[in-house]
Formats: C-alpha cells, sequence, structure tokens
C-alpha cells in the first residue's frame, strides 16, 4: 500500500510563522486605519460646528462587541476573549481624541474595582482609586475624570452615591453603563459588578435598563413600586433601594426594562398615579451578555 502524502503537504513551521507575521502587520495597519478615521470623525463634527465633546459612547460600544461576537460563533477563539480586545481598543480610540480617566471606588486594595475598570476602560487608563463612591461621583461632575466606578446599589451599602445623581446642576452624572460588559463570571473579578457613571446620555441599543428615581409619599413600599408601575405599561426589573427624603417622603431607586428617556409617555403618566409627586431619569445601559455565555 502506497504511503501517505499528507505529512508532506503540510507546510513548514517557517512558513506558518511568516503567515502569522504578515497576519500582524494586517492587523496593526487595520488598527492604525481605525485610529485614522475616529480622528478624522472629530474633524468632521469640527468642521460642521459641533461640539465634539466625549469621544466615549457606551451604548455604541456595546452594540458592536454584540455583533462581533455574533461573528465569532462556532469559533474556537474564546469570544470573552475578543470583548477584552476590543475594551483596550475603544479606550485607546477614545484617548486619542481627549484624555480617558477613571475614578474608581476601591473601599480596601484587593476588593476588585481596580481590576473592573481597567479591564472595562483600558489598562493603561489613568486611574484614581475613592474609598468613598460619593467622591467618586464628584470627581465626575467636576470634570477630574471622564468616567468613574461604583458599585451596585443597595440598601446596606455604607455610603448612598446614587443620591448625588438627583441634582438639578447641567454637569450632573448618569449612570451610562454596568459592568463587565462580559458579563460577570467565575475567574477574573469572581462575579464582581458595578455601574460606570459619566456625563453623557443614555443610548438606546435595543437591548437596555433604564434607571429612574420616583418621589412618592412613604406609604409606598419598594415591594409596592413595581405594582404600581405597572399600571402605565412600564416593567420593572429591580427596586434596589430608597432612602427618606423628609417628612411622609420616600426616594425609589427603580430600575426599568428598556430604554425609557424622560419624555416617555409612559414616564408621564407616573405622575397621574396617585402615590407619586416627581420622577427623575437617572441614567441606564446596554445589557452585558449573560453569564456563561461568551464561555
Amino acid at each position: 500500500m502506497p504511503e501517505s502524502n499528507t505529512t508532506l503537504a503540510l507546510p513548514t513551521l517557517g512558513a506558518l510563522r511568516e503567515r502569522i507575521d504578515a497576519i500582524d502587520n494586517q492587523v496593526l495597519d487595520l488598527v492604525l486605519e481605525r485610529s485614522h478615521i475616529v480622528s478624522t470623525v472629530g474633524d468632521v463634527k469640527r468642521a460642521a460646528g459641533e461640539s465634539v465633546g466625549i469621544f466615549l459612547r457606551p451604548g455604541r460600544e456595546m452594540q458592536i462587541l454584540r455583533r462581533l461576537v455574533k461573528r465569532a460563533e462556532g469559533a474556537k477563539f474564546r469570544r470573552s476573549v475578543i470583548v477584552r480586545i476590543w475594551r483596550e481598543l475603544f479606550a485607546a480610540m477614545v484617548a486619542l481624541e481627549g484624555s480617558l480617566s477613571m475614578a474608581v471606588f476601591t473601599p480596601v486594595r484587593g476588593s476588585g474595582y481596580l481590576e473592573l475598570g481597567r479591564d472595562s476602560y483600558g489598562t493603561y487608563t489613568r486611574t484614581i482609586p475613592s474609598q468613598s463612591a460619593g467622591s467618586v461621583v464628584r470627581m465626575v461632575a467636576d470634570g477630574d475624570v471622564v468616567v468613574g466606578i461604583v458599585p451596585l446599589p443597595g440598601p446596606d451599602d455604607r455610603e448612598r452615591w446614587w443620591p448625588h445623581l438627583l441634582s438639578d446642576q447641567p454637569d450632573t452624572p448618569s449612570i451610562v453603563a454596568r459592568v463587565p460588559f462580559a458579563g460577570p463570571g467565575t475567574g477574573r473579578g469572581d462575579g464582581l459588578e458595578g455601574l460606570v457613571i459619566c456625563r453623557l446620555p443614555q443610548e438606546n441599543t435595543g437591548d437596555d435598563r433604564t434607571y429612574v428615581t420616583l418621589e412618592t409619599d412613604d406609604s409606598l413600599s419598594r415591594s409596592g413600586v413595581g405594582e404600581l408601575v405597572a399600571q402605565v405599561g412600564l416593567t420593572v426589573v429591580e427596586v434596589p433601594d430608597s432612602i427618606d427624603a423628609g417628612p411622609d417622603t420616600r426616594i425609589h431607586l427603580v430600575e426599568l426594562e428598556g430604554c425609557i428617556l424622560a419624555d416617555d409617555p409612559r414616564l408621564q403618566s407616573v405622575l397621574t398615579l396617585p402615590q407619586v409627586r416627581k420622577f427623575r431619569v437617572v441614567g441606564g445601559y446596554a445589557v452585558p451578555f449573560p453569564p456563561g455565555y461568551l464561555d
């Protein structure tokens, strides 16, 4: 029986390494071309008399990640690594048109929030740790940093940061993202999650959540908020916290399904409910990938 020629048909290691080097060059050239296009976007905006502002686009970034992850379905390459690579790429592109910086809630060293921030907004992004979540909000509001990483809100928080978002000042930050973008899981971060605040509006990506605050009389409990809001066609995901806000008054932080803007007729209808006095949209986020989806 004749000997198989399969082994003879295989390329040499040298040829494979040359091909890898060529691909690396192509990847780098495309990254540099992308950076040139990003810079051109700023030039076009300035020529049109538009404010360039912050190049950060959390909603747009999540739409890109969803598309790329779907494109890689069936490949052996881990899709969680694709998210990690593009997070670094996004951070580098934002830094082209202005300095990208972040403040990160860090109650103690080793709490995981610094790693969460760097995984989300770049390993080499200027980072300021803070033991106070309220201080993170203030640094973003004052323009000392571009983004802030704060913990998920809850009634057991040592320091509630979300009431700082109720200010009427024009530079008040809002919630723009939930991290990690790859979704919580074991390994790096061990399930730690947080929210991102920035002086940007929420973007509709088609799969979103919105945070609003409802000022009500104190007879309305957190558990009763969902039933009340459902009357106007809104779906409550969670009511993570509420605070006393004066005599006979409570403010509830409510997470709603969808991208809900302040002029949404359903939100306007909330004011017709007898127990509700005021509402405020404090931001929202594109839903991250679910646990295990990228494995």
